[in-house]
């Protein structure tokens, strides 16, 4: 019987059918985002799990799953097949691939989980747990040299933390030196793992190096290692140096801003040339290695004060990223703390800990002197001091914290005094006269923001670009008052 074009518009119907109906019932939890990380589409299952309310689309990956593997897979366009997530409390298979246009661009990215609970993925689950352990059995066996962090995994959401994951994302994509600076315990290191896992060289070795720990005299055998019987006392076989075991990856070289005068003259010679030498060897090797340095002092003081070589300082500056104090992204105290306390409890094998509303706001309002680095300590010793308790008080915090506080403010909540109202020094102006002139000074100020733009300006100040002009026709305002759209 030969198929008609009707039946074939059948067969065709019901198959579209059926493949939208398996992928509703198989990605029940998928996400999908743009090229900047941005929610694009959520399947109405995925939004029930996370518990949300309203669609997060519009809003980055990581204000709803800070350590989403998405924003990785987009940067690297590496696919990312059946990992595991924490997420609200459960482990959750992942898969997330990124998307491309028929260019071959990357214009996105597609991932879905499937929950533990969900009966069809156990088996799946099941293997995948063994296939863990024996990897791990492997690992134990075999020493490797991986980045221990990725930016997904970096918590927090201001403003301030975006830029520096933007800034990282995009030195990764070129081979540049990068210079990390920042007070001590801002984590330099933890960025400088997720940089090298960015980039093209992320297969190869990630080796630190933190030139104040090592004594002046041993630094350059660390260095660039030292040849088979060099001096009295070396290894027969000779020992490689941290270049040597970095070749083809990246080397962290952090505090830089402590090597002394001598050593800076080889190391410069060693970037500008790409080889280096054993020490007692005349053997040249080639020295391909990416250079992330990280320092808390002022290496451009330094080199005015004749403490750092200019030549050297430019030469690591290819790429300079400035880390902000913890107190200047007071925002992401809470997923930072919610990220220590899951940490620390399952490590020390302690009961999940939850901070109360009074103890979070203590620690917002702490100065923090040693940045992360110092929360960290605070909220482990919280957990150890709370062992039995799911709940972390305001009490236990400041016992911890002592009386240093950048904004002084009472461990318990009471009712503020009545403030004094001052004195008059004459007649208040007409109420209607003072609503004018803070309406004009808005406008202004919106006029001055766009450049006379007076429709983005309407938008900035919400009103209708209609009700604008009229305000503008009637009133007296300085900027902008001939601007065009």
């Amino acid at each position: 019987m030969p198929i008609t074009k009707s039946t074939l518009h059948e067969v065709r119907k019901k198959a579209l059918t059926f493949l939208a109906e398996s992928f509703e019932a198989f990605y029940e939890y998928a996400i999908a985002v743009d090229q900047q990380g941005v929610i694009s589409w959520i399947s109405d299952g995925y939004m029930d799990f996370l518990g949300l309310e309203m669609s997060p689309v519009g809003h980055h990956i990581t204000d709803i799953i800070p350590n989403s593997y998405l924003p990785h897979v987009v940067t690297s366009g590496k696919p990312v097949f059946l990992d595991l997530l924490y997420i609200r409390s459960q482990w959750v298979v992942v898969s997330a691939i990124p998307l491309q246009d028929e260019r071959g661009n990357i214009v996105g990215g597609f991932a879905f989980v499937a929950i533990e609970s969900a009966s069809h993925m156990k088996p799946l689950l099941a293997k995948y747990n063994v296939l863990q352990s024996q990897i791990r059995d492997v690992s134990r066996q075999v020493p490797t040299r991986n980045v221990r962090y990725q930016l997904s995994q970096i918590a927090g959401r201001s403003e301030a933390l975006r830029t520096i994951k933007h800034q990282i994302r995009q030195a990764a994509r070129y081979d540049i030196s990068v210079l990390l600076t920042g007070e001590t315990g801002t984590g330099k290191e933890l960025f400088a793992h997720a940089l090298h896992d960015l980039s093209e060289r992320s297969g190869k070795p990630f080796i630190s190096i933190n030139v104040a720990a090592i004594p002046e005299s041993l630094i350059e055998a660390e260095f660039f290692g030292v040849a088979p019987g060099a001096y009295t006392g070396a290894q027969k076989e000779g020992r490689p140096g941290k270049f040597e075991i970095a070749e083809g990856g990246t080397l962290f070289l952090d505090e830089i801003g402590d090597m002394p005068l001598v050593l800076q003259a080889k190391l410069l010679r060693a970037l500008q040339e790409r080889e280096f030498e054993r020490i007692g060897s005349n053997k040249v090797q080639k020295a391909d290695v990416r250079i992330v340095a990280a320092t808390s002092r002022d290496l451009g003081e330094m080199v005015d004060e004749g403490e750092f070589r200019a030549d050297l300082y430019y030469r690591l500056n290819g790429m300079p990223i400035h880390l902000p104090p913890l107190r200047e992204r007071i925002s992401d105290i809470e997923m930072l703390s919610e990220r220590i306390l899951d940490e620390c409890a399952g490590r020390l094998g302690l009961l999940p800990k939850e901070l109360t509303s009074g103890a979070l706001d203590l620690l917002c309002h702490h100065d923090w002197p040693g940045n992360v680095r110092e929360l960290y300590n605070v909220l482990e010793r919280a957990c150890i001091l709370s062992e039995n308790d799911n709940l972390i008080d305001i009490t236990k915090i400041q016992d911890l914290l002592g009386p240093r506080l950048s904004k002084p403010r009472p461990p318990v909540e009471k009712v503020p005094e009545k403030p004094v109202m001052p004195t008059p020094s004459q007649p208040p102006r007409p109420l209607k006269t003072q609503l004018q002139e803070a309406e004009a000074a808005a406008i202004d100020e919106a006029l001055c923001h766009t450049r006379g733009n007076r429709s983005e300006a309407a938008r900035l100040l919400g009103i209708s670009r209609a009700a604008l002009y009229e305000k503008l026709k009637h009133g007296r305002y300085q900027k902008g008052a001939d601007a065009d759209n």
